[in-house]
């Protein structure tokens, strides 16, 4: 799988001329598109599927499902049929909720896999504070973690700086999971509202099977140029 392949572009925050744009600037580039709240809100289930039909690419929905397990279960179950090859659960709902999740993928999502997200890579170490009475440390983030390959979940969605603490985790429990990392930019590009972030080379050194990149590369100058980058 070359590396282009290991890419989602972000394409939560875009019009549909800019998202049309976009497509058409991308060409046949082997990427992944993640596609959010924003777009499901707008043209719901029927928006998905067309998207798919129309640029055949694997789609990643961010649906960042958090809420009682039973509400969950149901959540998914409501997405049977729908061409979707990654979806994302919060991990804070609990084991409970991440038990549901998987059975429910299992019967109505078969070939989807479930992204749990740990602490959202916008989180600083104030917010950790305030919400959470935690520091945002290594220990903060391998609880979920831990809970999660307990659970067998298909991967998780987490900041490349926290790779080395699942990596850990996974060679003492004989477990593995899916790594995809948001928060990355090209050396050259400021952090923007992320705060742990790391360049796409350095993230794949790091352990990440996938990285999630967004304006850098949805508002790149040379597009072209930014994917023979990566």
């Amino acid at each position: 799988m070359s590396r282009l392949e290991k890419i989602f572009v972000a394409l939560d925050n875009m019009e549909e001329s800019a998202r049309e744009r976009f497509m058409s600037d991308l060409g046949n580039a082997p990427v992944n598109i993640k596609l959010g709240l924003e777009f499901f809100s707008q043209l719901g289930p029927k928006g998905l599927i067309e998207f798919q039909e129309k640029y055949n690419k694997n789609i990643f929905f961010d649906y960042k499902l958090h809420d009682i397990p039973n509400t969950v279960a149901k959540a998914i179950k409501s997405l049977e049929g729908l061409p979707i090859k990654y979806l994302t659960i919060h991990l804070t709902g609990g084991r409970q909720m991440v038990r549901a999740a998987m059975e429910a993928k299992s019967k109505y999502l078969p070939n989807t896999k479930i992204l749990g997200v740990s602490f959202l890579t916008s989180l600083g170490s104030e917010d950790f504070s305030e919400l959470w009475d935690l520091e945002g440390s290594n220990e903060d983030f391998g609880r979920l973690f831990k809970m999660g390959l307990e659970e067998k979940i298909d991967g998780f969605i987490l900041s490349p700086h926290e790779l080395p603490v699942i990596t850990s985790l996974e060679e003492n429990l004989g477990l593995s999971a899916l790594k995809v990392t948001p928060g990355i930019r090209f050396s050259d590009q400021s952090a923007g509202d992320q705060k742990r972030v790391m360049d796409p080379n350095a993230a794949f050194e790091a352990g990440a099977d996938f990285l999630v990149m967004g304006r850098a590369l949805t508002e790149a100058e040379n597009l072209a140029a930014r994917l023979e980058e990566l």
